[in-house]
């Protein structure tokens, strides 16, 4: 299977997940997302994520990951695996001498090797390509915003007199007379 090298650009300034910053116009080269994901782009393979046994570790369903055939397993990786000859994806663990699959949701249980199953790693995870599932029936924020009319406010003015107190002056503002100090 031949792939197509596809490059898009990679911004130099990191984007804010918290407040926005300026905008840079800065490009610091063109991505290509196999050489970005794949170390070893003759091992490597993407699989797309079904279920949600891993949504703790952050791999959601409709993620597709990638997995690299050429690393070697080791405790706490995310690996791709088949027990009895059904995929799955989990974390690979080791407790003394035993050796489990480990979900990243409390809803699963690990899963733990006889000698009598067929289990084989297939690869580890090095990354995941997410697409946002926006639904078709999305509205633009003017179809789906209902922002209630509210009169305008009015300001408050404040006169500070001989620093012993404050008196409001609303009469003033809204015309009906002068507020005495």
């Amino acid at each position: 299977m031949s792939r197509k090298k596809t490059k898009s650009p990679l911004m130099i300034q990191p984007v804010q997940a918290g407040f926005p910053s300026p905008a840079e116009h800065y490009i610091e080269k063109m991505l290509d997302l196999n050489e970005y994901l794949a170390s070893h782009p003759e091992a490597t393979y993407y699989v797309r994520v079904a279920g949600d046994s891993m949504i703790d570790a952050g791999i959601r369903p409709g993620d597709v990951l990638c997995v690299d055939r050429s690393l070697d397993f080791f405790d706490g990786a995310i690996v791709i695996a088949s027990v009895d000859g059904e995929f799955t994806v989990k974390y690979l663990r080791k407790k003394g001498e035993q050796i489990y699959l480990q979900a990243a949701n409390r809803k699963y249980k690990p899963i733990f090797f006889g000698a009598e199953q067929d289990v084989r790693c297939w690869g580890v995870v090095t990354g995941l390509v997410r697409k946002f599932n926006y639904s078709a029936k999305r509205q633009t924020i003017e179809q789906t915003a209902s922002i209630p009319e509210r009169p305008p406010v009015q300001p408050v003015a404040f006169r500070i007199g001989d620093g012993r107190r404050r008196q409001r002056y609303e009469q003033d503002l809204s015309g009906e007379g002068k507020g005495k100090a």
